[in-house]
């Protein structure tokens, strides 16, 4: 899945928006792997934030009340091969072992 970021910061984070090139909400971290339960607290708020940036928020707002709220965990992303779109990088799901993957928290919406 490709996804476009964009930054936000929030409360010391920086909360980063990632949406899919169907312009969709997609995911939205934080980078390293933190305690899921440390961020519980505001990260909705601030995973909205994030996307409002890009004018999602209303559908990320849906889609984590839908769910009955953000389910933060960890999870590993990494840059899409190739120069990204128009200056803009596009990021898939990692696992660990790939080459320049990175560990994140945060929320996943597909």
């Amino acid at each position: 899945m490709h996804a476009e970021m964009l930054e936000s910061a929030a409360t010391a984070l920086v909360w980063q928006a990632l949406c899919t090139d169907e312009g969709e909400p997609f995911a939205a971290f934080v980078r390293g792997h933190l305690n899921p339960f440390t961020l519980a607290g505001d990260a909705e708020d601030a995973i909205v934030k994030a996307f409002d940036e890009i004018g999602l928020a209303d559908d990320a707002r849906e889609i984590i009340d839908a769910a009955g709220g953000a389910v933060i965990s960890q999870f590993w992303l990494r840059p899409a091969d190739g120069d990204g779109f128009g200056g803009v990088e596009f990021y898939l799901i990692a696992n660990p072992d790939q080459r320049r993957a990175f560990p994140v928290t945060g929320v996943r919406f597909m």
